[in-house]
């Protein structure tokens, strides 16, 4: 039964307090199914307790169900095509580029809300003190890593990306210190290989930031994760929110250690004009 049915269906007992938290899982779906209770609970303004109690009168064993089912809604049987078929939907043929533009700038300037500039200080100041940075991201997000590892680089950062076979990842995995930083892409679902790496790196020391859209229930947790959304995750979503991310992530080290970075591309460009590039 899907979470709207059984709204409709215990409609007569459901209090105000049920309805503020239903009314923060329901506006912001995508984001919603991913938060703890405590968290949805903070954001109706009620108890921690009344996201449980919810859960109960909906015919959940407790919230963990409730934020299961969720999920399930948002994620379960929808594929690539389906997610771009559902955005065109609701498409003007003739004005296409210009609400994608708007539906962009409408995700940008929440992005703010959801990841603080101290957020992005603190994990800024992870990567410059890193010996090496370890770079992971499947899929889509394997965009977002190349940027990195190519910024990163021209400021003499040493990073090693962590993508092929599992037995490829293990071997670069295998000189991971505490002295080293995990940074990791990962959107909707949660690669396999992705909490394979997080527990390496809590095993070792290791300090890991996780840049994602919902996934704040990982297991083990990251050390830093900051999480910003893409809109619905039913269609169609662009990398424009984590690039804008992962820009003023580059921009803040650049800002906070211009001797090393801003030199390092002095001398890079010094280095290109010999391969007269």
């Amino acid at each position: 039964m899907l979470i709207q049915e059984r709204v409709s269906e215990h409609a007569t007992r459901l209090t105000p307090a049920d309805r503020r938290v239903l009314e923060v899982l329901l506006s912001h779906p995508t984001e919603a199914a991913f938060l703890r209770a405590e968290e949805v609970a903070d954001r109706a303004g009620v108890h921690q307790a009344a996201a449980t109690r919810l859960a109960q009168r909906l015919g959940f064993g407790g919230y963990p169900e409730l934020r299961s089912a969720l999920q399930t809604e948002l994620l379960g049987g929808i594929g690539p095509g389906e997610r771009v078929r559902r955005r065109l939907q609701h498409t003007s043929r003739d004005n296409l580029l210009q609400e994608l533009v708007d539906e962009e700038l409408a995700s940008l300037a929440e992005l703010p809300r959801h990841v603080s500039q101290s957020e992005i200080d603190d994990i800024a100041g992870r990567v410059s003190a890193a010996r090496r940075v370890f770079l992971y991201g499947h899929g889509n997000s394997s965009v977002l890593v190349e940027l990195m590892q190519r910024r990163l680089r021209r400021f003499g950062v040493d990073t090693v990306v962590l993508d092929g076979p599992g037995r490829d990842v293990a071997e670069r995995l295998l000189g991971l210190t505490a002295d080293d930083l995990l940074l990791a892409f990962a959107f909707l679902r949660a690669p396999g290989a992705l909490e394979s790496m997080l527990g390496y790196a809590a095993e070792r020391g290791t300090p890991s930031v996780v840049v994602t859209d919902t996934l704040r229930s990982l297991h083990p947790a990251p050390t830093v994760l900051v999480a910003a959304p893409r809109g619905s995750g039913r269609e169609f979503q662009s990398l424009t929110v984590p690039m804008a991310l992962a820009n003023a992530l580059v921009l803040t080290i650049a800002r906070n250690s211009p001797d090393s970075s801003i030199s390092s591309l002095d001398r890079l460009g010094s280095l290109l004009e010999r391969f007269e590039l």
